[in-house]
């Protein structure tokens, strides 16, 4: 099987260079990843400004975009000597569960492959930094591979969250998305031309208790799937508005 494997973490980060290396064992992996960090970037696209490309060696390409760029040139721009059949986002560093697949650039990388018709995982971990066992993730997905997964369970995108020292046999739950509770802040400093750089921070304060959630199963220490669909619609509001607005 041929795997294109991006991120949002670069194309450096430990995440995806163990995951193409695991792959690779036992089939085809592009890696076609950002020159930089890009976290939260969810699906922006460049499309007014030329994107660099560099190939570094063997199926490895850098881009100077972000991840939604390298997933569209992977699949448009030539560089690829065959279509992937699958694509996996990752390995990342943090979980990405609730609304921060809004915002995830690993979540966004696999949207847009979904929207072209492409299966895709977006695989997340509870390691916060390049020092994380992210071997042991890219085993598991290598194990998910063999056992047939993405024929057994196929989904425009399956939104993976594996917890951090967690040992083998690994306990799966199918999940919906959570919900938690950040309180942003900004750090502002002075600039020389009398306006002022703003620098994010914040917190997360909690998530909310919602039985089958992504949240309460990875608080579980259990590796958290949630089927993510690309049609955004309020179904429910949708037919109570059209009722109301014929009733008028």
């Amino acid at each position: 099987m041929h795997i294109l494997a991006t991120n949002d973490d670069g194309i450096h980060f430990p995440g995806i260079t163990e995951l193409a290396r695991v792959l690779r064992q036992k089939h085809k992996v592009s890696v076609v990843g950002p020159a930089q960090e890009r976290s939260a970037t969810s699906m922006a696209l460049t499309i007014y400004d030329d994107v660099y490309v560099k190939k570094l060696k063997e199926d490895t390409w850098i881009v100077n975009g972000y991840p939604t760029d390298c997933v569209n040139i992977a699949l448009y721009g030539g560089i690829l000597s065959s279509p992937p059949d699958l694509v996996i986002s990752g390995i990342n560093k943090g979980v990405n569960m609730g609304e921060d697949v809004l915002y995830s650039g690993t979540v966004g990388a696999a949207s847009h492959a979904a929207v072209h018709g492409i299966p895709a995982w977006a695989v997340s971990s509870g390691y916060l930094d390049e020092t994380g066992d992210f071997t042991r993730v890219a085993e598991f997905i290598l194990q998910l591979l063999e056992d047939k997964f993405h024929e057994k369970y196929p989904a425009p995108v399956l939104n993976i969250n594996m917890p951090a020292f967690e040992k083998p046999p690994y306990t799966i739950k199918w999940t919906k998305l959570g919900l938690r509770f950040y309180r942003d802040s900004y750090k502002r400093t002075p600039a020389h031309d009398n306006g002022e750089w703003f620098n994010l921070g914040g917190s997360i304060l909690d998530h909310k208790p919602l039985e089958g959630s992504d949240f309460e199963a990875f608080a579980e220490g259990c590796v958290s799937i949630t089927p993510l669909a690309l049609n955004r619609t309020d179904y429910e509001a949708l037919g109570k508005f059209i009722r109301r607005f014929n009733q008028r």
